[in-house]
């Protein structure tokens, strides 16, 4: 009993020394995040929620674009180094035609992502505006 009771107190008392260290790294701000999050008004209506959506599919759709050129190049070099061997050639046909059927997929779903975006949110959904990352 006296062991439960001072867990207790110990739990109690650590929850207190946290909320007064939540308190004080309240006004400590993250350069990486910018102002993200700073407008209530922008999270209560739900722009902010886009927003996060919209880079993560631009970032899933840069990896997306990337593997798709590593597939397609690995599956050249993999014709050429075939030297008219035709398992290597099937083989590397089939991974282009991988690549190809993997862009296509990445371009419907931009389009239709796209699409759905403009009829749920209207302007705020700005997925077609395409950013590229450049350095400062």
């Amino acid at each position: 009993m006296k062991k439960q009771s001072l867990t207790t107190i110990f739990i109690t008392a650590s929850l207190f020394l946290f909320s007064i260290v939540h308190r004080a790294s309240a006004a400590i701000t993250n350069p990486a995040v910018g102002n993200l999050g700073d407008d209530a008004d922008k999270a209560a209506s739900g722009e902010l929620f886009t927003q996060q959506v919209i880079r993560y599919w631009r970032n899933a759709m840069s990896i997306g674009g990337l593997l798709v050129i590593i597939l397609f190049i690995w599956g050249a070099l993999q014709w050429i180094s075939s030297s008219g061997d035709k398992t290597k050639l099937e083989q590397a046909r089939g991974r282009m035609l991988q690549a190809a059927i993997g862009l296509f997929i990445l371009v419907a779903s931009f389009v239709i992502i796209g699409f759905i975006g403009n009829l749920l949110f209207g302007d705020q959904f700005q997925i077609l505006n395409l950013e590229f990352a450049t350095p400062e």
